[in-house]
């Protein structure tokens, strides 16, 4: 699961389940609400514009922006006015894309009705109107972009997965013809390929048994493969770029760590090179350049986002970019000859996009979020830290509604996952919350990532127990620090965050007042069972039986269905909202239908709503958010007295 009442109890009972306040005072009563935004602005807004992204070339500009009622690629050459705009022919949207080395195509990923099997596509920006063409086109496989060459090449490295396995081969695809050749075949137990910006296979992450990694590279000899270094389950290398000489690659990597560091590795001796760690968190991000083969910054995000920089030219040519507050900066891209870049600037009410002259320091403002205009009216978002009840630190966020004074209306936000965390920074869902009224607390609980193997590893088998402890704790430590009201407690997440919102009204039906699951596994049985053939056969299902068990072995399918909502659907006592998508890989269908009927069986209040044209969330269609939150809006309003606009 992926890519979200209580009665009026006394503060010191409250805190007897062992939760401990920290850190977050309480507002002062606003005079007013802000004004309600409209529903369309948060998910279907005609402003929207991101991923800024030069061409290799340094000649052109490329980035998302809406047209026809869906998100395409906008792009323009640099220093004029008029922009084209990438018609893909489908009523699907773009979320991201590539430039081709020879900056003049576009290439970009894209499925059908949300089923997540992408295809790669290439266009053409000159002549316009050129329609896509599908240069993978291989019936239920899935693919992506591995590698772009540098220096005009006309063809690019692709992935595809083998049939019933997440697993890929290599292809060098022609930009001109679309002719593809094998350039790496997966033998079965490749996880990942490393390749260098020449497309050259550099190494590779091979599993050689369920619960072990290697990072291998061709041998001397020009025959077979050689072990560089040897992970268990939890440990991964994430490649980031090579040194100049190809000897060295930077890998983002827990090797023998509890936390992702930046590590340089040589590739002949093994040695390993801390370049950068964070004391508290992971590192989650980093570049490299690929002219010098340095590294150029490295991102962790203890609570607002930290940015270590490595070139200080580099450091001085963004510095002046960020202002005063709290922000994130992103890296979007950057041409060949590393003089112009393009840069994203996060706040937690509004982004700004840069392009970066490094030569002339000239900065030119490219676009603003299209929520820019109601930054002022949106609420910001304050890093919290807690103790759970049996001692772990517990990171997350906490957004309050402008006006109306506190103790507010609560939504406890689950994120998905497990394996994920929240960010700081802008997000519809959360902001769209708090223009309705709602206080919106967000908590990273055990499982999350981003804190450390041990926090990852305190969730095997914690699933509606220690994971969910954690989520109440949460609700507790709001509610004595004033900031929720009691007796109106929602739970609303998606994927993981759905089955925890079902946990939420089963396990512990007096705490939520109601609420919301969005594409959410009822019965974790069917869930395992049901798994798509490329996650079951592929990266994914060792974390699966160690972090669940195995449906197969009595003692665990037990267990499973102990921690299922399906079976405790008598026990709810709140309202319930379901959403799902028809056409969703990853939780199929039949997890909401199966827990929709078992609670309509027992007399239950429970509203069904399905999205015939979407998969696991994904939104290709926009109006699809639109019709989805406008759902939940109404349902929140009547249940926990927050503001509605439909």
């Amino acid at each position: 699961m992926i890519r979200r009442r209580f009665l009026a109890l006394a503060a010191s009972a409250l805190l007897a389940g062992g939760c401990s306040a920290s850190g977050v005072d309480v507002p002062e009563v606003a005079a007013a609400p802000p004004p309600l935004i409209p529903i369309e602005a948060f998910f279907y807004n005609r402003e929207t514009n991101y991923d800024y992204k030069i061409s290799p070339d340094g000649t052109r500009l490329g980035w998302i922006a809406s047209a026809g009622g869906r998100l395409t690629v906008h792009w323009k050459r640099l220093g004029a006015d008029e922009v084209g705009i990438v018609d893909t022919g489908s009523r699907r949207s773009l979320h991201s894309f590539e430039w081709a080395p020879d900056s003049r195509r576009v290439l970009y990923g894209q499925d059908r009705d949300g089923d997540e099997n992408t295809h790669i596509f290439i266009t053409d920006t000159e002549p316009p109107g050129a329609a896509p063409r599908d240069l993978t086109p291989f019936a239920g496989q899935r693919a992506f972009i591995q590698q772009t060459i540098r220096g005009g090449a006309d063809h690019v490295l692709v992935g595809v997965n083998r049939p019933r396995t997440a697993l890929a081969d290599l292809y060098r695809v022609a930009l001109a013809t679309g002719e593809r050749t094998h350039v790496a075949e997966n033998p079965g137990d490749v996880l990942s390929w490393i390749t260098d910006l020449d497309g050259a296979v550099r190494a590779r992450i091979r599993r050689p048994a369920p619960e072990e990694r290697v990072l291998e590279r061709p041998a001397a000899s020009g025959v077979g493969w050689e072990r560089i270094i040897a992970m268990d389950l939890e440990e991964y290398a994430w490649p980031v770029g090579f040194t100049a000489d190809r000897t060295g690659l930077w890998l983002r990597t827990n090797h023998r760590r509890d936390r992702y560091a930046l590590v340089r590795l040589d590739l002949r001796s093994g040695r390993q090179t801390v370049a950068y760690e964070h004391p508290v968190v992971d590192v989650e991000g980093a570049r490299v350049s690929a002219r010098t083969g340095e590294p150029l910054l490295a991102v962790s995000v203890p609570g607002y986002p930290h940015v270590r920089f490595f070139d200080r030219n580099f450091e001085e040519d963004l510095a002046a970019l960020r202002g005063r507050g709290p922000s994130g900066i992103r890296l979007l891209s950057l041409d060949d000859s590393e003089q112009l870049a393009t840069v994203q600037v996060y706040r937690d009410r509004s982004d700004e996009f840069y392009l970066v002259n490094r030569q002339t320091h000239e900065r030119t403002l490219l676009g603003r979020s299209a929520m820019a205009p109601y930054a002022e009216e949106l609420a910001p978002i304050e890093p919290i830290s807690l103790k759970s009840r049996d001692g772990l630190t517990l990171h997350g966020y906490l957004a309050r509604p402008r006006g109306g004074g506190a103790p507010a209306p609560l939504v406890l936000l689950v994120h998905g996952g497990p394996w994920f965390r929240d960010y700081w920074g802008y997000s519809s869902t959360v902001q769209f919350l708090a223009n309705r009224g709602y206080a919106v607390l967000q908590i990273n609980y055990r499982a999350s990532t981003g804190y450390g193997r041990a926090f990852v590893e305190a969730g095997v088998h914690q699933h509606s127990r220690a994971m969910h402890d954690d989520l109440i704790d949460g609700v507790r430590w709001a509610i004595a620090k004033g900031i929720a009201d009691p007796r109106r407690v929602a739970i609303m997440g998606a994927s993981y965050g759905g089955y925890a919102t079902l946990v939420g009204l089963t396990f512990t039906p007096e705490v939520f007042a109601c609420g919301v699951d969005l594409f959410g596994p009822s019965n974790l049985v069917s869930l395992l069972e049901a798994r798509p053939a490329y996650w079951t056969w592929s990266f994914f299902q060792p974390y699966y039986r160690k972090y669940y068990g195995e449906v197969t072995q009595p003692d665990d399918r037990r267990r499973l269905e102990s921690q299922s909502p399906l079976f405790r659907a008598d026990r709810v006592q709140r309202p319930l909202l379901v959403i799902h998508g028809a056409n969703d890989p990853n939780v199929r269908k039949q997890e909401s239908d199966q827990m929709v009927e078992a609670l309509r069986r027992e007399g239950k209040d429970v509203e069904y709503f399905v999205l015939y044209d979407e998969g696991h969330g994904g939104f290709g269609n926009p109006t699809s958010a639109v019709q989805m939150f406008r759902v939940v809006e109404r349902f929140l309003a009547r249940h926990l007295g927050g503001r509605s606009g439909s």
